[in-house]
């Protein structure tokens, strides 16, 4: 059900702000980043543009906003994930995947790309303190294996992936699977302690 067909009503800052973001990842899903303008916000949720300008300010504000949301949003899911591998639920291929699908559900490498092309450098800070919570999630004192650097590679390799994968599998005569099964190749290698590369 579009957010615009909802009954209008006052809503607090509070609620318009979520609506304002929940039609921006709506935008995001069905049109690209480009499809996130102020007036195509206003227009989902059956607000005017001076509205929605009121609450963020900017467009760059309001995909700040919508990076915090869906960063945080993965890497809770990522954590969760990791925390069901720990207790022996699901396996570090689980892992790998839950990341892969999290990046290419949410867009996250369209969304990192548009950002990093407009120059809106700081909208990716909600991204970078998501991934370093990961890492702190996933971090124990006496786990000495090089996590960071597992997380690392495996982010790098998803946000690609969920950006151009396709094409990029398709070019080299490759599964669309092939980024995940190199992915998981390489998170083990670097866990285990062996060089990826020479």
């Amino acid at each position: 059900m579009s957010i615009a067909s909802q009954p209008r009503r006052r809503l607090s800052p509070q609620e318009s702000r979520a609506a304002a973001i929940a039609a921006a990842r709506e935008l995001l899903r069905e049109d690209g980043v480009a499809a996130i303008t102020l007036k195509a916000v206003a227009a989902r949720i059956g607000r005017t543009h001076a509205n929605v300008l009121h609450h963020f300010g900017s467009v760059a504000e309001l995909h700040r906003s919508l990076a915090d949301e869906i960063a945080h949003q993965v890497a809770a899911s990522i954590t969760d994930t990791i925390s069901r591998m720990r207790r022996g639920e699901v396996g570090m291929r689980d892992v790998i995947e839950g990341m892969f699908d999290a990046f290419d559900q949410q867009r996250v490498g369209e969304l990192m790309a548009w950002v990093m092309l407009t120059r809106q450098h700081e909208a990716l800070e909600p991204v970078a303190d998501a991934i370093a919570n990961v890492v702190r999630d996933i971090s124990s004192p006496e786990d000495k294996r090089p996590l960071d650097q597992a997380t690392l590679g495996l982010v790098l390799l998803a946000i690609g992936d969920s950006l151009v994968g396709a094409e990029v599998a398709r070019a080299c005569s490759l599964p669309r699977s092939a980024a995940r099964d190199i992915a998981a190749q390489q998170v083990i290698a670097v866990l285990a302690g062996k060089k990826v590369v020479g």
